[in-house]
């Protein structure tokens, strides 16, 4: 009569077990998303601890993607015909750095039964002033050899070789941005809801430019590069006028 009992009690704790799983704690997957999402670590604890993760990380994977063809799309809108395994290169590049130099860490979790909103301060790479003197530099080369500005493929490669490395030397923004992001968790799995998809974008980015967004980027790259206009404009000024009669 006891080995009778013994087994529907083993099943119903088997039952329980799996029905009841617990899952991992909100800062815990907020922690291993970012890892998953920015640093391409803890690929099986992701996959574990989030629904479909194997599948979930493939694409997050391809933010780095959607970064290197926004970036070769932005070069080929000049004109100039951009070699891909250039800017394979340069974005592989641009992603060790990120690996390499960013951090992160939490510093609010509103959590309820659900899910809950994670807030980050992340320090991200400085693009922008990357990107300044970049400019700079190709300024002062283009001077130099008036070919760079007269051809659209030399332009391309002295471009490719100052951004390359302006990555290699590039630096972190001095202050942190902080950013937020919604995941929900059900029956112990962890999940992103398709309304963060963006958010999801946005976090990525701040790893690579140091902004909260690519509207916040773009905004200071515009201001950036208008510093160097004006410094040329103000080193043509300063220059003696010559008479050439």
């Amino acid at each position: 009569m006891r080995k009778i009992w013994i087994v529907p009690l083993i099943l119903v704790g088997i039952f329980l077990t799996s029905c009841g799983r617990k899952g991992i704690s909100a800062e815990d997957a907020g922690e291993l998303f970012v890892n998953r999402l920015v640093y391409q670590k803890d690929e099986s604890k992701f996959a574990n601890e989030f629904r479909d993760g194997k599948e979930v990380g493939k694409e997050l994977d391809q933010n780095s993607d959607a970064f290197e063809e926004n970036f070769t799309e932005g070069l080929a809108a000049t004109g100039v015909d951009v070699p891909k395994k250039q800017a394979d290169q340069l974005t592989q590049e641009l992603l060790k750095q990120v690996k390499q130099k960013t951090t992160y860490k939490i510093v609010q979790i509103d959590e309820k039964k659900s899910g809950a909103t994670i807030s980050y301060y992340v320090t991200g790479l400085d693009l922008v002033s990357a990107m300044q003197e970049m400019t700079r530099q190709l300024i002062k080369e283009a001077t130099d050899d008036p070919e760079i500005a007269k051809d659209d493929q030399k332009a391309l490669e002295a471009t490719f070789s100052i951004l390359e490395e302006r990555v290699k030397a590039i630096k972190i923004k001095t202050d942190p941005v902080e950013l937020k992001l919604h995941l929900e968790k059900e029956k112990g799995e962890w999940f992103v809801p398709e309304d963060q998809e963006e958010a999801v974008s946005n976090l990525f980015m701040a790893f690579i430019s140091g902004t909260k967004d690519a509207d916040t980027m773009n905004k200071e790259l515009e201001e950036a590069l208008n510093v160097v206009a004006k410094e040329v404009v103000d080193t043509l000024n300063s220059q003696p006028i010559t008479n050439n009669n």
